[in-house]
């Protein structure tokens, strides 16, 4: 009887390190999936922060006139009647 006590001793405490082996792993996989979904938060953070940005030009190139006037004029090199346009060449450095 009483090796029967010390088999099962040998094989409680073996299944208890076994547990707590296998928590701590699951335990380390809890960890690391909780870093990587504090980045994707802070990546995602970011994005909606671009998207608010791009939606408000958005509605300003739609409904602001000076803004689409200064577009035209800065890309497209529109200029109004009467207006002259003058373009500022950097000289040449000889070497």
């Amino acid at each position: 009887m009483r090796v029967f006590r010390i088999i099962l001793l040998i094989i409680s405490v073996a299944l208890l390190v076994f547990s707590i082996r296998q928590f701590m792993n699951g335990y380390e996989d809890w960890e690391e999936a909780q870093r990587v979904e504090a980045s994707y938060q802070q990546t995602l953070r970011g994005l909606e922060n671009r998207r608010d940005e791009l939606k408000e030009r958005v509605e300003l190139l739609k409904n602001d006139t000076l803004t689409k006037e200064r577009l035209v004029r800065k890309r497209l090199g529109f200029v109004k009647p009467g207006e002259i346009k003058f373009k500022v060449v950097k000289p040449v450095q000889p070497d």
